[in-house]
């Protein structure tokens, strides 16, 4: 499949149903692309535009309250989609997560202006030329393939390298195009590709990398709107525009608008909103949910929100007592009541989650079954069934390690008193963000673990690496030959009718054996003040700079 832009071929193939019958044809490529992540209007949607008669305004820096610290400027080795939100702005990717509406998601072009699909395979990029690191370094198909072969590597990148571990060959036959051949058809591609959320296809300077070993995450070099130029821990990431960016606007004028992107991290959610309301910060990537009503009544700010590709839950570990119980673990997927927690703590921001896949998935996101009693709901009598019927009848004590931001330490409460009508007696810990993510994922001492995973937009990047047994992320250590056969075919399926079926039982091989608790997909705040323009809403976790100028008087 060739295009000029790599996707106008396939929309006006779309439009008027004309198909090639070749071996992936294009029906299963749309099928396998458009039926399932997202839909198929982001093909040939253009970028976020600014309103008639605007023009932007060029300097100025913008300041961004960020709710979270992060632990890394390393793209290929982060766990946080608050550093990825930070990373779409120093970095390019191959593929481009855009939208238009602000509540579906479209993929586009970035560093490749075009790609082309030889038979099921085998997938061309062709890359725009005159493109540059901060440090001046021309980017080539030989700095793309140091990336993907890093990624692919796991002692280089162990938590990404999943999404490249059908690669088979990297082929770069000249400075501006790379072809990849992969084992089995990858109908995830662009998903795993998408820059900063599928860390991927995210490419830093290989040189930067070289010469600055494990220092390299504290002073990244990528090839993106904004380079990086100071990180004061627990205060502030600094970064400046990047005077040869390559891309242009609408108009053939260079961007980005911005002089600078000053983002303060301002962990403690009430704080947050009054630096926002008193204009110490322009905007912020995280509201609190009991914020939220009294913000979009203020008229000085926008306000952006949507169900994200996410889902809140919490890990059973399962590599020890007490949740080596099926039945203890089933009991707390029914002991758990969704509404009152989204209520609660949510104040109604997003919705109650009884599986895994969320509404930006498109069609693999079934809105009638996450209704009734169907996959994990709350049934507080068979909870204390199936509490009688486990090995801790008279009841159990367990360590609940969550992360010490945002809603998180509310939900553990709520949570708590809801397991305590059970008989578990949850003893909380709270850690902040790199603490966490250390006794989450390498020291792996707690009984549950509250996550949530964000940022998803295809089942293959919620199941695989969360809960296959083969992955780093799959802490709890849950093992299901099924559940492994499942999403191991579905990720080489471009039949979305079958993908779909692989997918469903996957799910219900989850609800069946419980190693999490899935309690609710949230609801995704973007806020700036109306000031700020050019800002396009992308619910996958993303704050997006590259084309955001300021109004002020």
């Amino acid at each position: 499949m060739k295009s000029r832009d790599g996707f106008e071929e396939v929309n006006r193939e779309l439009r008027e149903g004309a198909w090639v019958h070749d071996p992936l044809s294009r029906r299963a490529v749309l099928q396998a692309l458009g039926a399932g992540a997202v839909g198929l209007a982001g093909l040939t949607a253009g970028l976020p535009g600014v309103a008639h008669g605007q023009t932007p305004k060029r300097g100025g820096t913008i300041k961004i309250g960020i709710f979270q610290n992060i632990d890394t400027l390393d793209a290929h080795n982060t766990t946080f989609i608050t550093a990825c939100a930070i990373h779409n702005n120093i970095y390019n990717g191959l593929l481009r997560i855009t939208s238009t509406d602000g509540k579906s998601v479209d993929f586009k072009p970035e560093l490749a202006r075009e790609w082309e699909i030889q038979g099921d395979r085998v997938h061309v990029f062709r890359l725009h030329k005159g493109v540059t690191f901060h440090n001046g370094d021309p980017c080539t198909s030989a700095d793309i393939k140091w990336n993907l072969e890093r990624v692919k590597d796991k002692q280089q990148a162990p938590i990404h390298a999943w999404k490249l571990e059908l690669l088979e060959s990297i082929e770069t036959p000249d400075p501006h195009t790379v072809k990849l051949s992969f084992a089995k058809p990858y109908p995830f591609l662009r998903v795993a590709f998408t820059g900063s959320t599928g860390r991927a296809a995210t490419i830093l300077s290989p040189r930067a990398v070289k010469e600055k070993g494990k220092a390299y995450g504290r002073s990244p070099v990528g090839t993106g709107p904004f380079k990086f130029v100071e990180w004061k821990e627990s205060d502030f990431i600094l970064l400046e525009r990047f005077a040869d960016y390559w891309e242009k606007d609408a108009a053939g004028g260079k961007l980005p608008y911005l002089d600078k992107v000053l983002l303060k991290f301002i962990i403690e959610p009430s704080t947050l909103v009054a630096a926002l309301k008193t204009g110490e910060v322009d905007g912020v990537n995280f509201v609190a949910a009991q914020f939220v009503a009294d913000l979009r009544k203020d008229p000085k700010l926008t306000v952006s929100t949507a169900v994200g590709g996410n889902w809140r839950c919490f890990h059973m570990n399962m590599a020890k007592e007490p949740f080596s119980d099926k039945n203890l673990r089933k009991a707390v997927t029914f002991a758990l009541d969704r509404q009152e927690i989204l209520s609660r703590v949510q104040f109604g921001e997003g919705i109650v989650a009884h599986g895994p896949i969320s509404p930006p998935m498109g069609g693999f996101y079934d809105a009638a079954y996450e209704t009734g009693k169907n996959g994990q709901y709350y049934d507080l009598e068979q909870a204390k069934q199936l509490m009688k019927q486990s090995r801790y009848s008279n009841g159990a004590e367990v360590m609940l390690l969550s992360i010490n931001s945002g809603t998180d330490p509310r939900v553990a409460e709520v949570a708590q008193a809801q397991l305590a009508k059970i008989g578990i007696k949850v003893n909380i810990e709270l850690a902040d963000g790199p603490t966490f993510r250390r006794r989450w994922l390498q020291e792996r001492q707690w009984d549950l673990v509250q996550i949530q995973w964000d940022a998803d937009l295809d089942p293959d990047e919620t199941l695989f690496p969360e809960l296959h047994s083969t992955e780093a992320w799959n802490a709890g250590k849950w093992v299901n030959k099924d559940f492994d056969k499942m999403v191991e075919a579905a990720r080489s399926e471009n039949d979305f009718k079958k993908r779909k079926k692989y997918y469903e039982e996957a799910v219900r091989l989850i609800v069946e054996d419980a190693p999490v608790v899935i309690l609710m997909h949230l609801n995704e705040q973007k806020v700036f003040h109306k000031y700020v323009k050019g800002f396009q809403m992308i619910p996958a976790g993303l704050i997006d700079m590259h084309r955001v100028w300021l109004d002020k008087a």
